[in-house]
């Protein structure tokens, strides 16, 4: 089984503050060529990859391709 890590650069365009909401978040899918692939050797460290960057401004998705 594999276990990889797809992250990519969040950008938020929207123009709101914290007080007053302008427009709702809309989730756009990134362009395919903009995702990046880690692969990790177990679950806890494909979770710790993505936590570190989750807090560096990515979206980060764990990724199996089998059963666990």
């Amino acid at each position: 089984m594999n276990i990889w890590v797809e992250y990519f650069r969040y950008e938020d365009n929207r123009n709101n503050t914290w007080a007053q909401m302008k427009e709702p978040a809309k989730w756009n899918p990134p362009d395919s060529n903009k995702i990046t692939k880690r692969f990790c050797q177990s679950r806890e460290d494909a979770q710790r990859l993505a936590k570190s960057l989750n807090d560096q401004g990515y979206h980060a998705t764990i990724k199996t391709d089998g059963y666990l």
